[in-house]
């Protein structure tokens, strides 16, 4: 598999995994990782359990552990649809997209960014543009880097039940790392 549709495949699994309504969904999305991470995907038996873990962290209703919008870790105040949120709807608006949430989800949700993101990587990789390159870099470094890191740690220090959790953390992590420090690749 070639690096980009690697990278792509990546950026789609972990942006549903995030975004899931249920076990059954959060099982596909782990799933559907690329053969050699999904080798290192912690087994799990029961993805109705790890559904429970996935809303105490990420989805609520309760206090979330590790909410998954940027502008929590990015403001001065924890908050969500802070101005985080609009800079991640003015570089979906640059891009020509529009949140499939309107209204119903902050832009600065962690699937959306990783799914701007995918969209970003997936144009560069055919067609090379410098304003995109642009774009893209500011995103990754300016806001990605700058919250995605204290997401993951967040999650880590909470330590969920289920291993899988941690992983996928760690694993949009990495994912956001290698591609911050591919700069200029494309």
């Amino acid at each position: 598999m070639q690096e980009s549709q690697h990278e792509a495949q990546v950026l789609a699994s972990l942006r549903d995994f995030f975004i899931a309504k249920d076990g059954v969904e959060l099982e596909a999305a782990a799933g559907s990782l690329p053969v050699d991470l999904k080798a290192a995907v912690p087994a799990v038996s029961d993805w109705e359990s790890v559904e429970f873990d996935f809303n105490r962290f990420f989805v609520g209703p309760r206090v979330l552990a590790a909410p998954p919008y940027a502008s929590v870790y990015l403001s001065p105040e924890p908050q969500v649809m802070g101005e985080a949120a609009l800079d991640a709807r003015r570089v979906y608006e640059a891009l020509g997209l529009q949140s499939p949430f309107d209204a119903q989800l902050p832009d600065d949700h962690l699937s959306l960014e990783l799914d701007a993101l995918r969209i970003m990587q997936g144009v560069l990789s055919h067609t090379p543009s410098e304003p995109l390159k642009a774009l893209r870099d500011c995103f990754v470094h300016e806001h990605l880097n700058a919250w995605v890191p204290l997401f993951a740690r967040r999650v880590r220090s909470v330590a969920p039940e289920h291993t899988v959790i941690r992983f996928m953390a760690d694993a949009v992590e990495r994912c956001v790392e290698s591609v911050a420090e591919s700069k200029g690749r494309f």
